[in-house]
C-alpha cells in the first residue's frame, strides 16, 4: 500500500511536458493534486518529523556547553570563532551540492545519506580531545544537516504533493523545534551524564530518522527494477538557469536577505538594546521575544503561504516587519518589547520561503534545484550578516547605522519575494531568461 500511494504521488509531483519544457514560454503553476488518504504514508510522515527535529542540534546543542567544551578540548578564542562560522559554511555548501546528488538519486536516498553524515560526525566529534577533530567533524555533522535542509521540501514534493501546506507547516515547525529544545536540554543532560554524552545522543535521533527513508530508498529501487516508475532522465539546472530564471533568483535574493537580517540580529540585538539603554536582562527578555516569534511563525507561514493565490503580499510583510522593527527601536527604544515583538514577524521569511520553493517548482528535481541555490546564497549572506553589523557599528560607534542599514535591505527582500511570487514554474521559464520579469 505505501508503494502504491508513494509512485501515485511521485508521479502526480513529476509529471510534466518531457518535449520543449525549456523552451517554452512561462506558464502558470499547475493545479495541486487531488488529495489522497494519508494511509500508507504515516511512516513517511513520522520520517519527516524526525528529520526535522534532527537539523539544528549541532548547532543550538553546542552553544549552552561551549564554556565546559572549551575546557575540555581546548578550543581557544580561533577556534571558538570557527566553530561559530561553521553552520553557515557548512549549510551553504551544502545547498550547492546537495541537489545534483538529490537529482541523481533520488531524496530519500539523499535523506539516509544526510541522516548518516550527521550521526557519524556528532558521535566521532566527541570522542576525542583534540579541537581540529572536534571541528571537523563538526563539520561533517552540519554538512548533513545542511543536505537535510535541503532535501526536506523535495520530500514534501514527492511523497506529500497533495498536502504541502500540512506538511510543509510539520517541517518549518519541527525544524525550529528541533533549535530549541537542544538548546534547553543541553545543560541539564550536561549536568546529568556529561557534555560528551548530551551532544552524542542526538546522533540516535539521526539513526531513527533515517529508518523511514531508508525504507522509502528500497521501495523506490525495487520499483524502478520493476519498471513501475517513470524512467525519463531527470531534467538537469545548470549555474545559468539558476543565477537567470527569476523563480531561483527570487528564492536566492529573499532567503539571503532573510538570512543576512535573522543571524545579524541573533548575534547583535541583546548588545543594540544594551546600548539603546536597557539592562542585560532586560535586553534577553527583548531577545527572548524576537527569538520566540519563530515557533508560531514557523506554525501558520506554510499554511497561509500556500492557500493564497497572490502571495507577494504575505511575503512582503517579513522585511517590512524588520525595517518597522528596526526603526522603532531607534526611535523609541522605550518600546522595546513592541519592537522585538514587530521584528520577531520576520521569522516567517524562512517557512515563506521553504513553501514557495515547493509552490513554484514542478518535480522534486526542481524543487531541490531551487532549495539548493537559495539556501547555498542565503547561508553565504548569513555569514556576513554578523560581521557587518559588527563592523558597521565599531566603524560609527553605535547601532543606528547598521539598523538603518539593515532596515535598507527590505527593499531588496521585498524584489525577491515579487519575483518568486509570480504565478510561473520554474522548470517552465526558458533558460535564456537573462533578464526576470
Amino acid at each position: 500500500m505505501i508503494a502504491a500511494d508513494t509512485r501515485t504521488l511521485a508521479s502526480a509531483a513529476t509529471t510534466e511536458s518531457r518535449t520543449g519544457a525549456v523552451d517554452a514560454a512561462p506558464v502558470a503553476a499547475p493545479a495541486a493534486p487531488a488529495k489522497q488518504p494519508w494511509r500508507g504514508r504515516i511512516f513517511y510522515l513520522v520520517g519527516l518529523i524526525l528529520l526535522a527535529l534532527s537539523l539544528r542540534h549541532a548547532v543550538t546543542g553546542i552553544s549552552p556547553l561551549l564554556g565546559r567544551i572549551g575546557a575540555d578540548v581546548a578550543l581557544g578564542a580561533v577556534g571558538t570563532t570557527i566553530l561559530g562560522m561553521l553552520p553557515t559554511i557548512a549549510f551553504g555548501l551544502a545547498g550547492f551540492i546537495a541537489p545534483a546528488f538529490i537529482r541523481r538519486y533520488g531524496p530519500a536516498r539523499i535523506a539516509v545519506v544526510a541522516l548518516g553524515l550527521g550521526a557519524a560526525g556528532t558521535i566521532l566529534r566527541v570522542l576525542g580531545d583534540s579541537p581540529v577533530g572536534f571541528l571537523l567533524f563538526g563539520l561533517v555533522a552540519l554538512f548533513g544537516m545542511g543536505m537535510g535542509n535541503v532535501v526536506g521540501p523535495p520530500l514534501v514534493k514527492r511523497y506529500f504533493a497533495d498536502r504541502q501546506a500540512t506538511a510543509m507547516s510539520v517541517l518549518t515547525l519541527m525544524t525550529q523545534a528541533g533549535a530549541t529544545i537542544p538548546a534547553m536540554l543541553a545543560v541539564p543532560m550536561a549536568d546529568a551524564v556529561g557534555w560528551r554524552t548530551s551532544v552524542a545522543s542526538y546522533a540516535g535521533l539521526m539513526i531513527l530518522a533515517a529508518l523511514p527513508w531508508t525504507l522509502a530508498a528500497v521501495r523506490s529501487g525495487r520499483a524502478d527494477k520493476a519498471g513501475t516508475t517513470a524512467a525519463a532522465p531527470a531534467q538537469k539546472f545548470g549555474a545559468r538557469k539558476l543565477f537567470t530564471n527569476p523563480v531561483s533568483l527570487g528564492g536566492a535574493i529573499f532567503y539571503g536577505m532573510a538570512a543576512l537580517n535573522t543571524y545579524a540580529m541573533l548575534a547583535w540585538l541583546p548588545t543594540i538594546f544594551q546600548a539603546q539603554g536597557l539592562s542585560e536582562g532586560e535586553a534577553a527578555g527583548m531577545y527572548s521575544i524576537y527569538t520566540f516569534l519563530t515557533l508560531p511563525m514557523a506554525l501558520i507561514t506554510p499554511i497561509i503561504a500556500s492557500r493564497l493565490k497572490n502571495p507577494l503580499l504575505l511575503g512582503a510583510v517579513f522585511p517590512i516587519a524588520s525595517a518597522v522593527g528596526y526603526l522603532g527601536i531607534i526611535t523609541a527604544p522605550g518600546a522595546g518589547a513592541v519592537w522585538a515583538f514587530v521584528a520577531g514577524i520576520s521569522g516567517g521569511a524562512f517557512p515563506f520561503a521553504m513553501v514557495m520553493f515547493n509552490r513554484r517548482t514542478r518535480t522534486p528535481e526542481g524543487s531541490a534545484a531551487v532549495t539548493g541555490f537559495s539556501l547555498g546564497i542565503g547561508y553565504a549572506f548569513g555569514t556576513v550578516g554578523p560581521f557587518l553589523g559588527g563592523l558597521l557599528s565599531n566603524l560609527t560607534g553605535g547601532w543606528t547605522v547598521p539598523l538603518l542599514v539593515f532596515a535598507a535591505t527590505a527593499a531588496v527582500m521585498v524584489l525577491g519575494a515579487a519575483l518568486l511570487s509570480r504565478d510561473r514554474t520554474f522548470e517552465d521559464v526558458p533558460a535564456t531568461s537573462a533578464t526576470p520579469r
